[in-house]
């Protein structure tokens, strides 16, 4: 997989919490992998510790920002609104570099 497939996103502990909330909605064999990642990172990172503001970076695939994105969409608008508008300008951004 080329570096254009892979994207470093910016979340705080809050907006990682909500992503895999989304995630939980999805069908298991769909996102146990991705959550599974998403946790490893967040574990490395010592994420949780900083009262939910702080932001750390987590790697994702382009096809697993898919998902996330799609998993997000089932969720109530106002819940996501601005983490999908946060995802969606990093991503912009990284793709503007390649």
């Amino acid at each position: 997989m080329t570096s254009q497939n892979i994207f470093s996103i910016g979340l705080s502990t809050d907006e990682g919490g909500l992503i895999v909330e989304a995630l939980a909605e999805r069908p298991f064999k769909e996102v146990f992998e991705l959550i599974g990642k998403l946790h490893r990172q967040a574990s490395a990172s010592g994420c949780g510790d900083d009262g939910g503001a702080a932001n750390h970076h987590f790697t994702f695939a382009a096809h697993e920002l898919a998902l996330t994105l799609k998993a997000l969409g089932a969720l109530p608008f106002n819940r996501v609104d601005a983490l999908v508008r946060n995802l969606n300008s990093q991503m912009k951004r990284q793709s503007g570099q390649h």
